[in-house]
Protein backbone atom coordinates (compact mmCIF):
# COMPACT_ATOMS: atom_id res chain seq x y z
CA UNK A 1 0.00 0.00 0.00
CA UNK A 2 1.42 3.44 -1.17
CA UNK A 3 -0.43 6.20 1.20
CA UNK A 4 2.65 8.80 1.48
CA UNK A 5 5.59 9.11 -1.66
CA UNK A 6 7.74 6.70 1.02
CA UNK A 7 7.21 3.09 0.79
CA UNK A 8 6.18 1.07 3.81
CA UNK A 9 9.63 0.30 4.91
CA UNK A 10 11.02 4.09 4.62
CA UNK A 11 8.05 4.76 6.09
CA UNK A 12 8.60 2.33 9.31
CA UNK A 13 12.31 3.20 9.45
CA UNK A 14 11.40 7.19 9.69
CA UNK A 15 8.60 6.17 12.30
CA UNK A 16 11.14 4.53 14.22
CA UNK A 17 13.72 7.34 14.25
CA UNK A 18 11.19 10.27 14.93
CA UNK A 19 9.75 8.07 17.85
CA UNK A 20 13.24 7.31 19.23
CA UNK A 21 14.44 11.41 18.40
CA UNK A 22 11.28 12.44 20.74
CA UNK A 23 11.35 9.91 23.32
CA UNK A 24 14.85 10.70 23.83
CA UNK A 25 14.11 14.85 23.83
CA UNK A 26 11.44 13.76 26.44
CA UNK A 27 13.75 12.43 28.76
CA UNK A 28 16.65 14.96 27.99
CA UNK A 29 14.15 17.93 28.71
CA UNK A 30 11.05 16.62 30.27
CA UNK A 31 8.26 18.63 27.93
CA UNK A 32 4.86 16.72 27.76
CA UNK A 33 4.32 17.81 23.95
CA UNK A 34 7.37 15.74 22.92
CA UNK A 35 6.21 12.19 24.27
CA UNK A 36 2.59 12.87 22.80
CA UNK A 37 4.92 13.53 19.18
CA UNK A 38 6.62 10.43 19.74
CA UNK A 39 3.27 8.67 19.45
CA UNK A 40 1.85 10.71 17.05
CA UNK A 41 4.24 9.92 14.71
CA UNK A 42 4.17 6.09 15.44
CA UNK A 43 0.41 6.32 15.13
CA UNK A 44 0.54 6.68 11.57
CA UNK A 45 1.66 2.94 10.89
CA UNK A 46 -1.89 2.51 12.03
CA UNK A 47 -2.73 2.98 8.30
CA UNK A 48 -1.16 -0.15 7.78
CA UNK A 49 -3.32 -2.47 9.69
CA UNK A 50 -6.46 -1.74 7.39
CA UNK A 51 -7.23 -0.81 3.81
CA UNK A 52 -11.04 0.37 4.42
CA UNK A 53 -11.50 4.13 4.28
CA UNK A 54 -13.21 4.73 7.25
CA UNK A 55 -10.31 2.98 8.97
CA UNK A 56 -8.15 5.90 7.12
CA UNK A 57 -10.41 8.80 7.99
CA UNK A 58 -10.78 7.27 11.80
CA UNK A 59 -6.50 7.41 11.76
CA UNK A 60 -6.19 10.51 10.12
CA UNK A 61 -8.70 12.23 12.71
CA UNK A 62 -6.69 10.91 16.01
CA UNK A 63 -3.58 12.42 13.81
CA UNK A 64 -5.56 15.55 13.76
CA UNK A 65 -6.25 15.29 17.84
CA UNK A 66 -3.30 14.37 18.45
CA UNK A 67 -1.64 17.89 16.07
CA UNK A 68 -4.06 19.94 18.06
CA UNK A 69 -3.25 18.55 21.52
CA UNK A 70 0.93 18.80 20.88
CA UNK A 71 0.00 22.76 20.01
CA UNK A 72 -2.26 22.95 23.02
CA UNK A 73 0.30 21.18 25.59
CA UNK A 74 3.57 23.20 23.87
CA UNK A 75 1.65 26.56 24.85
CA UNK A 76 0.33 25.82 28.38
CA UNK A 77 4.33 24.10 29.08
CA UNK A 78 6.07 27.41 27.16
CA UNK A 79 3.67 30.42 29.11
CA UNK A 80 4.66 28.13 32.99
CA UNK A 81 8.21 27.81 31.30
CA UNK A 82 7.92 31.77 31.16
CA UNK A 83 6.33 32.39 34.37
CA UNK A 84 9.20 30.35 35.83
CA UNK A 85 12.04 32.46 34.24
CA UNK A 86 9.92 35.60 35.24
CA UNK A 87 9.48 34.67 38.91
CA UNK A 88 13.62 33.45 38.90
CA UNK A 89 14.29 36.71 37.69
CA UNK A 90 12.28 38.83 39.99
CA UNK A 91 13.82 36.99 42.98
CA UNK A 92 17.24 37.52 41.27
CA UNK A 93 16.61 41.32 41.48
CA UNK A 94 14.99 41.52 44.88
CA UNK A 95 17.82 39.06 46.20
CA UNK A 96 20.62 42.19 44.54
CA UNK A 97 18.41 45.32 45.68
CA UNK A 98 18.40 43.37 48.85
CA UNK A 99 22.27 42.95 49.20
CA UNK A 100 22.60 46.60 47.77
CA UNK A 101 20.47 47.52 50.70
CA UNK A 102 22.80 45.80 53.03
CA UNK A 103 25.72 46.85 51.44
CA UNK A 104 24.52 50.65 52.00
CA UNK A 105 23.60 49.92 55.76
CA UNK A 106 26.56 48.86 56.80
CA UNK A 107 28.49 51.58 55.27
CA UNK A 108 26.51 54.09 57.43
CA UNK A 109 27.65 51.89 60.33
CA UNK A 110 31.04 52.47 59.57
Amino acid sequence: MATFPLTMDKHIIFCIIGFVFFILQFFRQGFKYQIISAFAIAGTLLLYINDSSAWRYGVGALELVLVILIFTVMTIEKKKEEQKMLAAKQAEELAAAEGAMQAAGDENHE
